[in-house]
């Protein structure tokens, strides 16, 4: 029974999105967003994180979108970690669409954004008895993203997006923390008309 109400659901947004202009034919005042899981390797530690993540392109015009993102860093360490606990980023800026009408849309942007980290000195000697404490902080980062939609209609697009990232962490660290990764994600997305 559940199926059959998604189902349902699904068609009548498919039926109210007829009415309005494709996304692929008229970009200028629309709306694209998502949210899913994403992954990302931070080069400087070797290691591989989770994240929550969504982002948004409202484009101002047929090849042009100012562009918001958010990732939400999954604690992927225990009690005793050192280095980069967690990576909170947001980032702001502008995509370029050099395809301006059809289904295909590859963009290219340029974001600065802020981290919101948490690290832990690393330790010397016996860890588990001198935990260093963890230090908190913000740090400015620069962004660049390619990536490539795919609209399915005038509500669903396919997406995949690759963005670098590069900044540092000072704190109250004896040392910086490279915050320098490359974050992945794909999956569905929404457009929303004007």
């Amino acid at each position: 029974m559940e199926a059959k109400k998604i189902l349902a659901a699904f068609f009548i947004l498919l039926s109210f999105s007829s009415f309005s202009q494709s996304i692929a034919e008229q970009r200028k005042g629309h709306l694209r967003t998502q949210a899913n899981l994403a992954g990302g390797f931070m080069f400087s530690q070797k290691d591989f994180r989770t994240y929550l993540t969504g982002d948004f392109d409202l484009f101002i015009d047929r090849g042009v979108s100012i562009t918001g993102e958010g990732w939400f860093n999954f604690k992927s360490k225990d009690k005793y970690s050192t280095g980069l606990l967690r990576n909170h980023s947001f980032f702001g800026g502008f995509n370029y669409h050099p395809v301006k009408k059809g289904k295909w849309d590859p963009y290219i942007g340029l974001s600065p954004g802020i981290a919101m980290v948490n690290a832990r000195e690393h330790c010397a000697g016996n860890c588990p008895d001198n935990i260093p404490p963890t230090v908190s902080g913000v740090a400015p980062l620069v962004s660049g993203v390619v990536g490539c939609n795919y609209y399915i209609g005038s509500v669903f697009n396919l997406f995949v997006k690759v963005r670098g990232v590069t900044g540092r962490f000072k704190g109250d660290l004896p040392e910086l923390v490279s915050l320098h990764e490359m974050k992945i994600t794909a999956g569905l997305g929404w457009n929303v008309s004007d």
